[in-house]
């Protein structure tokens, strides 16, 4: 068994692989990540004509609509380590709208020529990357002088539900974090921007907040998370049964809440 958290780094391998399409339209549904989505493509300033690369493109949503955006004489190239989500992405395609060009690929080894692309995009991709350092070197290498790099992420640190005793919660949230491949993502990206050689660096938070218990247990897996805290050791059955049931009453009771923090970081290549 695998959680969202850390499964899609190998999605192609999971036993139900099509359930994490179903998990990124889910996400691509959900008005918060539909404004931050806009904001980051903005941000890329893209012109008709432009070359644009989306690193991670699972189903395709992004590069979409980003080739839509740079129009029929732009280049448009989304990549994934997934076969699985590239041939989702694939019938996404429309004959009537500029499509996008799939490759599978390693966004730590991109496989493209310095300074073949005007903006470079990412999000929610990082975190379950090992080596965020690398990937932005990757992404300012193949980047042209003045053009714009934006990456979106999460910082699990930031991940917040209530109710629940504060000893137990912390073991939850603490699991959740450590299981995902970097949990500390979106505290990382200054850094590693500046460490790229990138300018004008720009961190904006944006905070996802969900009252609604049956949203939550999608978007942060949380029965999975449970189970898998159990099989751990870090929680005993007891404590996960107790905690869940909290939940439970806070949900019905219109009295649950859960936030997560993410950071939505710019910057520019330099000439």
């Amino acid at each position: 068994m695998d959680s969202f958290a850390s499964g899609f780094a190998g999605v192609d391998a999971a036993g139900d692989s099509g359930s994490f399409v179903t998990y990124l339209d889910l996400i691509h549904s959900m008005p918060f990540f539909k404004d931050c989505k806009r904001r980051s493509y903005e941000a890329l300033g893209i012109r008709p004509g432009s070359a644009v690369l989306e690193i991670g493109c699972g189903n395709g949503v992004d590069a979409t609509a980003l080739a839509g955006i740079a129009g029929p004489g732009g280049r448009v190239i989304g990549i994934d380590v997934s076969r699985t989500m590239l041939a989702s992405a694939q019938e996404k395609n429309s004959p009537k709208s500029p499509r996008p060009g799939y490759v599978l690929s390693d966004a730590s080894h991109l496989a493209f020529a310095d300074g073949s692309f005007d903006a470079v995009r990412t999000d929610r991709v990082l975190q379950h990357t090992s080596d965020i350092f690398a990937v932005l070197k990757e992404m300012a290498r193949v980047t042209r002088p003045s053009g714009k790099i934006v990456v979106f992420e999460p910082d699990w640190e930031t991940f917040v539900l209530w109710p629940g005793k504060r000893e137990v919660a912390r073991k939850i949230l603490n699991f959740w974090c450590d299981h995902i491949p970097n949990g500390w993502a979106g505290r990382t990206l200054p850094a590693a921007f500046s460490d790229a050689g990138l300018e004008g660096v720009t961190v904006t938070p944006r905070c996802l907040v969900i009252t609604d218990l049956a949203l939550a247990r999608r978007v942060f897996d949380l029965e999975t998370t449970l189970t898998l805290a159990v099989e751990a050791g870090v929680l005993d059955s007891r404590e996960a049964e107790f905690w869940a049931g909290e939940q439970a009453q806070a949900g019905a009771a219109g009295r649950f809440f859960s936030s997560l923090t993410f950071y939505l970081v710019t910057g520019t290549k330099r000439e």
